[in-house]
This record gives structure tokens, sequence and C-alpha cells, in this order.
């Protein structure tokens, strides 16, 4: 009972079963990340394309450079001007066209292309996800919601992808068979989210945003999201905070130019690339891109026994996010990053340490102890820094704003993901286990980032995260110099309840 009362809770479990349900399409997301461990280890695939260390850095980096533009640029455009499902559903086609082009016989160019159109799409689903969980969660739930969906999703999308992977690598017959067939699994989780999609309603904040005349759709919205009805307490309060920020911000213009010449945004915009950038700074996407390697190159290389120990990590590692689930909306934010990222020092301190003393993988105990060290590292990822940078980063923009200003924050993601992941490969053959020492000092920085820079956003409404930067609650604001409107508002929704139950 308390397990279901955690996750299914009493009064938002509509909202709950609706947001995990998009679990699917972070999933989509995730088994793209994953399938591409498994595929640049596989050696047809080496062969096929001549992968050395220079092209699998291209291979997994490459998309990345395809994800800025989403995150720049088309992202947030398509998330505001289609709404945040319809971005959804077309960002999902274009990775499903990226990973069929990835998958036919073709040239390296020709999967590069493949690769960019993945990368695209990957950006543009990532960001339109966030939103839309971000906007519908109960600001009690949120920081739970956002990291469960974008992070939970997104390990059970690498643990499909391990496992299904590994399974076609005993399978070398016809040539090529199994890296192609391995991609090509992941098509209907996207068009599984496509199909469900169509039973979920828009985001209340987008259609108040984009239809304020329609407050009518607003508030049942709302009502559908938190199980009450027009005169709940808990529901007229929300509609209350989203009208009264609505008519306080509605003087301000909406488009990328106004994030860039108002120094209130600018400010903002440098905290959320900031918070955006903790996820990856650390490395642990060169650490999972290359992992079938990494465990090949710490002498654990025989039969599948790389793939094997990918798959285990995969499973602990999707249990693991549940821990921020419960516990993310109670210790706050930035408690739970400077836990993580004390913790993956550590780990990196030691391993970094075995590395070194061990260069050649002769100490069978050592190269046991570096395994798990890396599995702790990505265990922790999993329910610090890894779900909760998207849930700081899509909270903290104001509503005319957020789908854009979120997009380009995400360029610290982006940013520091490629400048670690893509020269990794040629660096780790250089220096080898002394590599993991470049690590160790990237997590200490982020630590000691967290501890003195980041503001804690735990229960604060998205209609009042004004306040957390200083500035005006526009709140606060609305009902000062808004308050006949907002009294019309409330009478309208008054007579329009009461209307409600005469007919009932």
């Amino acid at each position: 009972m308390g397990f279901l009362k955690t996750f299914l809770p009493p009064g938002d479990r509509y909202a709950a079963l609706l947001l995990y349900g998009m679990v699917l399409s972070t999933c989509f997301n995730g088994y793209d990340a994953g399938i591409m461990t498994v595929i640049l280890a596989d050696s047809q695939f080496i062969e096929y394309y001549s992968v050395d260390a220079n092209r699998s850095g291209i291979i997994a980096s490459i998309p990345w450079a395809a994800t800025g533009v989403a995150q720049l640029f088309l992202g947030g455009t398509l998330a505001g001007l289609l709404g945040r499902l319809w971005a959804l559903r077309i960002s999902i086609v274009i990775m499903i066209v990226g990973v069929v082009v990835q998958s036919v016989p073709n040239t390296f160019g020709v999967l590069i292309l493949g690769r960019l159109l993945s990368g695209l799409g990957f950006g543009c689903v990532y960001i339109a996800t966030s939103l839309y969980v971000a906007e519908c969660s109960p600001k009690a739930l949120r920081g739970s919601f956002v990291g469960t969906v974008t992070q939970f999703g997104y390990q059970l999308g690498t643990l499909i992808a391990f496992w299904a992977g590994y399974g076609m690598s005993f399978h070398d017959h016809p040539f090529n068979i199994a890296w192609r067939v391995s991609n090509l699994i992941q098509i209907p989780i996207g068009l599984s989210f496509i199909f469900i999609s169509f039973w979920y309603p828009e985001s209340p904040r987008w259609v108040l945003e984009k239809h304020p005349e329609d407050t009518d759709r607003v508030m049942n919205i709302l009502c559908k999201l938190r199980m009450g009805t027009p005169d709940s307490t808990h529901v007229q309060e929300e509609y209350h905070e989203l009208m009264a920020s609505y008519l306080y911000r509605q003087r301000f213009k909406s488009g990328y130019i106004r994030i860039f010449t108002s120094a209130a945004l600018r400010k903002r915009l440098l905290y959320g690339f900031y918070a955006t950038a903790l996820q990856q700074a650390g490395g642990i996407a060169a650490l999972t891109m290359y992992a079938a390697i990494i465990y090949k190159s710490l002498g654990w290389d025989k039969g599948h026994q790389a793939l094997a120990i990918n798959g285990i990590q995969a499973v602990l590692q999707l249990f693991i996010v549940l821990i921020n689930t419960v516990t993310v909306d109670r210790f706050g934010r930035k408690a739970l990053l400077i836990a993580g990222f004390s913790i993956q020092v550590l780990a990196l301190l030691i391993m970094s340490s075995l590395t070194t003393a061990f260069p050649h993988n002769d100490n069978k105990p050592a190269a046991v102890m570096e395994v798990v060290c890396l599995f702790i590292v990505g265990m922790t990822y999993c329910w610090s820094n890894g779900p909760i940078a998207p849930a700081i980063a899509s909270e903290i923009f104001p509503q005319e704003v957020r789908d854009k200003a979120f997009g380009i924050s995400l360029l610290g993601q982006t940013a520091c993901l490629l400048a670690i992941t893509q020269p990794w490969p040629k660096f780790n053959e250089e220096v080898g286990g002394r590599s993991y020492w470049l690590l160790l000092g990237l997590n200490t920085l982020c630590l000691l980032s967290v501890i003195f820079i980041l503001p804690e956003t735990k229960g604060v409404s998205l209609e009042r995260m004004d306040a957390i930067f200083g500035e005006i609650d526009a709140v606060e604001a609305g009902e000062e110099a808004h308050r006949d409107k907002l009294e019309m508002v409330d009478v309208k929704q008054e007579e329009v309840t009461l209307g409600t139950e005469m007919k009932g």
C-alpha cells in the first residue's frame, strides 16, 4: 500500500499514470543511445565501416551536433507552435527515419546522415517530453515525475537495447544481421507512444499561453490532471495562479530576442545552461557509450563478457532511478546532487588509482573493483545528476519563453557531452588508465559548484519561480494589477460549476 501511494499518489493518480506513459518516449531515446554501445563493439560493424578510434568517436558523438540544432532552435519552436504532444509525435517520426537510414546497406556517409537525423529527433523529443511533464505535474511531485520519466524511460531503453544487442550478438549470419536488427527493434517503441499520445490532454499551460480565450479548456484539463472539479480547492488554487501569472506576463514578448535582451532571462539562461551541464560534465556519456569497449580494455574480453556486464549494469541502473522518485521532492534537488557527486568522486578516485597502479590489467581483484566502481558511478548518476538536471532546467523559466529557453539551456548538456565523448576513445587509447583522473577532476568541480552556486527549487510552483531568482512574484503582481479580471474569471468558473451541478 505504501509503495502504491509513493508511485501513484491518491490525489494525482491520473497524472501519474499519464506521465509514466511518457516513459515510452524517453525509452525510445534510451534505446537508440544504448544500442550504439553494443554496435560499436560489434566486429562485423567494425569491419563493414572500417571503424577505428576516430570513427568510433564520430559515430558516437555526431548525433549530438544535430541535437544541438534542435536545442538551439527547432525543439523549442516546434513545442511552442504545435504544442508539446504534436512536437513529440513529429520528433519521434524523425528519429524513426534516422534509424531506418542507419540500418539499410549504406556507406559511412549515409550512416552519419542517419545518426544526424536520430540526433535531431532525440533533441526535440527530450525538450517536448520534459516540458510536458513539468507543466502537467503537481508542484509537490514535479521533481520526481520529471526525473522518473526522463531517466527511468532512458534507462529502460538502454536495458532493452543492451539485452537485445547481447542476444543478437550470437547471430553472425548473414553478415551484418546482428547490428541491423538490433537497431530496428527500437521502432515499435516510438510508434507505441505515438499511438497512446492521442489519448493525452495537451499541457494546460501551453493551452493558456496560445489560446487565452479558451479558459474553460484550461480548467477542464486541470480537473482531469488533478482528479478534481472546478470547485475543488486545489484545482482553484492552481488555476488562479496560472491566470494571475498569465495576466501579469502577457505584457512580455515570447520570442528568442527577449531571452537574450532581458538581463533577468540571461541570468536564468546561465543557470539553465549550468544545470544541464551538470548532467554530462562528469563524463558519464563516455563511460556509457563506450562501456563495452572500456570493459574489454579492463581485461573483460572473453566471449561476450563485456556485453553481459553491460546488460547487468543496465538492470541495476533501471531500478536505482526510483531512489530519485522517492527522495527528490522530499530532500530537494541540491541535496541529492551533493550526495551523488560525492559518491561518484570517491568511486572515480578508487578506480583511477587502480587503473594507474595496474595499467596492464594483470590483477584480477583490481579489475573486478574497477568494474564495481564503474557500476557505482553509473548507478549514482541515475538517481542524481541524470534526472535532476532536466527537472531544474524545465522549471526555472517563465511560461512565455519556457520552451525556447529550456531548449537553449540544454546546449550545456550537449557541449559537455561532445567535449568529452568525441575525443574519449583516442584519449583513452593514448593515456590508458590514467584517463580516469580527468573524470575525477571534472566530478570534483561539479560537486563544489553545486555547493556554492545552485539554487533550490523544491516545492515552488512554476508560476512563482521568479521569486527564487530575486524577481517579482508573477502571481502576486498579477493579483495586484488585474484583481478585477481575476474576480471575473473566478465568478465565471463558479457559474460554470453551478450550471454543471444543476444539470447533474
